[in-house]
């Protein structure tokens, strides 16, 4: 799945203006909508001149409709009013026509011809025929000919010539007449054979014996249906270059539209609906004009020229709770990153090592799974709080106290140092992973040469300066004058030259680096209020194991994991948030997109007219 926002879909709806407010308020109710007015909704409809269009349509629907696929109801590539819609569906139907028609033509002359081998090998089952010698029959001429006729009825020729030889055959299915004469006499009989609905069999040479002529005939029959299968396969195989199915889809709405309509007066009884939608592929708006029975016409054309379509991000159910962090500045543009399915590990990460408890978090996770379908927000106290009980037993902490589990790792009030590393390596993991976004957005942006130049040595020289602390010797230092030589390099080439540019090129690049340092000491303060919740759970142990009374000590736990939860969760959930939103996202986020805004359905029990 792409990290990218996904541009919402333009639908266009017709309906008539008696259905507008139900149809209007049946799309609402999905909440996938947003309406925007277009210069085409304003056109006029002239029904006679639709009328004239299908009858075009019905035309080419007798000749060709067991060819054409099932019609396609869904996404339509086809925009404008509805007469320019069945003109270009018209217009593939057409296209259509002129490459299938001589494929058509050999196909139909191809299945005459297995017809007539089909009824000819019935013919030669018949016991009457096998004395016969086929070669002889079918081999006759110039002069003499014979020629085979299956009866359509019962009625008998008259006044046969004596020159011409005939004879009755009968099979179980079919009954048959042989004629053999001159080829002036069989014209004549065959004109009238054909008023009598007698069908001409064409008979090919044939060997004379009978079980020659039946093996002859069957193979004879194979190929020509191997030969009428590949017609028929490239026949179907041109319905997808000139969209077929979803012409005929089109046609087959403004079919039913004009059924339903015709009787309606054309200037003031249509409406346009017009604008975006999040439901790209139609099916919740389909299903909610079925259910309201509407008879609107709904389609998806492209996107008008010089739109700027909503975005809208596209998350896993497990992510969609964490599209808010990045709501919070804005809504994100095409070529930006969506971090919703990072920010579902990380976010719950950092506020589970700043809160790690294995009994307060139970209590979250219980609050979010009791109040989730409330407030879908809150799923994310779910995430957190499994979080929170895994640091929990990281650190030995149970509600507050360090004595009843043992801590996996370390205490954090008993090692502080550890518990304030650890995040500050947490922080460049982080900062790094929104320079590599930053490098991917570059990409799609088709800046990534720029980046190369520019940014990729900033990457390079923050990772110098992080490795000062971890690598001995000359080793950061050659990582970091080499990161400065590939930057000064790289804004050379882009400037031109330009020591002037050259020279801002270097002011910016030592805010940058102040900044991405400052950044990442700013992840101490995760471990900072670990020990923060630490200390204050230890404040209330304290008070309570001070005390000489029972229910003095249970009421004073009680009450200082209650001051815990409420205050630390809501300290820690700020702090997360900021960390994201000031360390995290200024690395790759703008968030400059235009936002996607639904349409408010109608209140429950509220009237319209």
């Amino acid at each position: 799945m792409s990290m990218r926002p996904v541009e919402t879909a333009w639908f266009e709806l017709l309906t008539t203006h008696d259905e507008l407010t139900d149809t209007l308020e049946a799309l609402a109710h999905t909440g996938t909508i947003e309406l925007e007015l277009h210069d085409h909704t304003r056109m006029q409809m002239d029904l006679q001149d639709l009328q004239l269009r299908v009858q075009e349509y019905t035309r080419l629907e007798r000749d060709y409709k067991p060819l054409w696929p099932a019609p396609d109801p869904g996404m339509s590539p086809f925009s404008g009013s509805p007469a320019e819609i069945l003109d270009k569906a018209l217009a593939c139907l057409y296209d259509w026509e002129k490459q299938a028609q001589p494929k058509i033509q050999r196909l139909e002359v191809v299945k005459s011809r297995i017809n007539d081998l089909r009824l000819l090998q019935d013919f030669l089952s018949s016991d009457n025929s096998s004395g016969l010698d086929y070669q002889l029959l079918t081999a006759a001429g110039p002069t003499v000919s014979a020629r085979l006729f299956l009866f359509q009825s019962r009625s008998r020729l008259e006044n046969i010539p004596s020159s011409v030889l005939w004879q009755e055959f009968s099979t179980a299915e079919h009954d048959y007449l042989l004629l053999v004469g001159t080829i002036d006499d069989l014209d004549a009989l065959t004109a009238e054979l054909a008023i009598k609905k007698y069908t001409y069999i064409r008979m090919p040479v044939l060997p004379a014996r009978q079980q020659d002529a039946l093996n002859y005939v069957s193979e004879r029959q194979l190929k020509l249906g191997r030969y009428a299968r590949q017609l028929q396969k490239e026949i179907d195989e041109l319905a997808g270059p000139y969209h077929m199915a979803q012409a005929l889809g089109e046609i087959s709405r403004m079919k039913w539209f004009l059924q339903n309509v015709s009787s309606l007066p054309v200037s003031s009884n249509f409406a346009w609906i017009t604008g975006w939608t999040s439901d790209r592929n139609g099916l919740k708006l389909r299903r909610a004009l079925e259910l309201k029975s509407s008879h609107a016409i709904l389609h998806f054309p492209e996107t008008p020229e010089g739109s700027r379509p909503p975005l809208i991000l596209q998350n896993p159910w497990w992510a969609k709770p964490f599209e808010i962090f990045a709501g919070l500045l804005g809504t994100l543009d095409r070529n930006e990153a969506d971090p919703s399915r990072i920010l579902a590990i990380m976010a719950p990460l950092l506020f589970g090592y700043m809160f790690g408890d294995v009994g307060q978090g139970l209590v979250l996770l219980l609050a979010g799974v009791l109040l989730q379908k409330r407030w879908p927000l809150l799923r994310i106290l779910v995430a957190n709080g499994v979080s929170a009980m895994l640091f929990g037993f990281v650190f030995g902490s149970m509600f507050g106290r360090e004595d009843i589990i043992p801590a996996l790792w370390v205490h954090p009030v008993s090692s502080p140092l550890p518990v304030l590393v650890v995040p500050l390596v947490a922080g460049v993991l982080i900062i790094l992973l929104g320079l590599v976004l930053n490098a991917i957005e570059s990409n799609w942006r088709g800046q990534w040469l720029r980046w190369l130049h520019v940014d990729a040595p900033v990457v390079a020289l923050y990772l110098g300066i992080m490795s000062a602390f971890i690598l001995e010797g000359s080793a950061s230092m050659l990582i970091i004058v080499s990161a400065l030589t590939w930057y000064v390099i790289g804004n050379l080439l882009l400037a031109g030259g330009n020591l002037l540019a050259l020279l801002t090129a270097i002011a910016v690049l030592i805010e940058t680096m102040m900044q991405l340092v400052m950044n990442t000491v700013s992840f101490v303060r995760v471990g900072a209020f670990a020990l923060a919740h630490a200390g204050l759970s230890l404040a209330f142990n304290v008070m309570a194991d001070s005390t000489g009374s029972i229910v003095a000590t249970i009421l004073i736990l009680l009450l200082g994991n209650i001051i815990v939860i409420v205050l630390e969760g809501l300290v820690v959930s700020i702090q997360t948030t900021r960390l994201i939103l000031f360390e995290f996202f200024i690395r790759f986020l703008q968030a400059d997109g235009r936002v996607f805004k639904p349409l408010s359905a109608p209140e429950a029990g509220a009237t319209h007219s």
